[in-house]
C-alpha cells in the first residue's frame, strides 16, 4: 500500500512542473539564400528559451531567456546584441542580432543574423585580405522551430514506462 502511495506521489511531483512556462526550442533556416562565399543550399540553426510572462503565448525580447546563434549566447555575451525578437507558435521566429570582435590589434571579426533579411560575417586578419561571406533571405527560405523535451517530460516518461513495466511483471507473476 505504502509502495503504491509512493508511486503516485513520485508521479505527481513530475506533472507539478510540467507546465513551467520557460520553454526551449530549436530553430533552423535552410536553403533560399542570395549568398556570397556562403553555399545557397546552407543550413542556419540555433536555439532559444523563451518565459511566456504575461501567458499570452507570444513571446518578445522582453521574454527571451537565451538565443543561441554560432557557439555564442547572444542574451549573455560581450559583443553580442540583440536588436528585436519575436515568434508567435506555428511562425518562422524574426529576430536580429549582431556580434562583433575587436582584439585591440589587427584582428576584427563581426557577424549579423536578420531573419527574412539576411545574415552575413567578416574577418580582417593583419595585411591578409579580408574575408565575408553571408547571403540574403529569399521567400524559398524554409524554417523549423521544434520543442526541446524539459527533464520533467523525461521524467514523467520514464514513470510511465515503470508502471506499465510493474503492472506487466504483476500480471505474468500471477
Amino acid at each position: 500500500m505504502i509502495r503504491h502511495f509512493l508511486c503516485a506521489a513520485a508521479t505527481a511531483l513530475c506533472l507539478v512542473p510540467a507546465h513551467a512556462a520557460v520553454k526551449t526550442y530549436d530553430w533552423s533556416f535552410t536553403g533560399g539564400f542570395l549568398e556570397y562565399g556562403y553555399p545557397k543550399d546552407a543550413t542556419l540553426r540555433g536555439s532559444f528559451i523563451v518565459n511566456d510572462l504575461d501567458a499570452n503565448g507570444k513571446f518578445d525580447t522582453s521574454e527571451l531567456v537565451s538565443l543561441k546563434y554560432s557557439f555564442k549566447d547572444y542574451v549573455k555575451c560581450s559583443g553580442c546584441t540583440i536588436d528585436s525578437f519575436a515568434w508567435t507558435p506555428g511562425r518562422a521566429p524574426e529576430f536580429s542580432i549582431h556580434y562583433s570582435y575587436y582584439d585591440g590589434g589587427d584582428f576584427s571579426m563581426s557577424e549579423m543574423l536578420h531573419t527574412g533579411v539576411g545574415y552575413g560575417f567578416s574577418v580582417h586578419s593583419g595585411s591578409n585580405e579580408p574575408y565575408y561571406g553571408g547571403g540574403n533571405w529569399t521567400p524559398d527560405v524554409k524554417w523549423s522551430v521544434t520543442a526541446v523535451p524539459e527533464p520533467q517530460t523525461w521524467l514523467m516518461l520514464g514513470a510511465g514506462l515503470f508502471a506499465i513495466g510493474s503492472v506487466a511483471r504483476r500480471r505474468k507473476a500471477s
